[in-house]
């Protein structure tokens, strides 16, 4: 689980983050990211320190949740040990959206491809 500070959680900060954002494609996935620009939502009292991420996995790539859950808990357990060797930038709003082609992968594939989207983005 990630920490409360780098959730992405409220509806306002995913209006903003697709609005402002732009797309970085991967094999198993997509990241919309946005570099955080705090003099232009001063009411939301971002900060340059800020790194909010979320996790999507919608219903048209499985309707069981089963599986949207297990995909998401592994691009979560990812990105948490990404967080937790300091390897991510901070200064950035970021979603990472589930494809089709990532059911049934194995860890390590799915593991590979969330670092490949986080450097083309230049996250990592």
């Amino acid at each position: 689980m990630l920490q409360q500070q780098n959730r992405l959680t409220r509806m306002k900060d995913f209006e903003i983050l697709f609005k402002e954002g732009y797309f970085v494609n991967g094999s198993l996935l997509q990241a919309k990211v946005w570099k955080i620009v705090p003099e232009k939502y001063p009411r939301r009292a971002y900060t340059t320190n800020d790194l909010k991420i979320g996790f999507v996995v919608g219903l048209k790539i499985d309707k069981r949740a089963v599986v949207r859950n297990r995909l998401k808990r592994q691009m979560r357990e990812v990105v948490r040990l990404l967080l937790k060797d300091n390897k991510l930038k901070t200064g950035f709003m970021l979603l990472l959206i589930a494809k089709k082609e990532m059911i049934g992968k194995e860890y390590g594939e799915i593991e590979k491809s969330v670092v490949e989207v986080l450097r083309k983005s230049g996250v990592l």
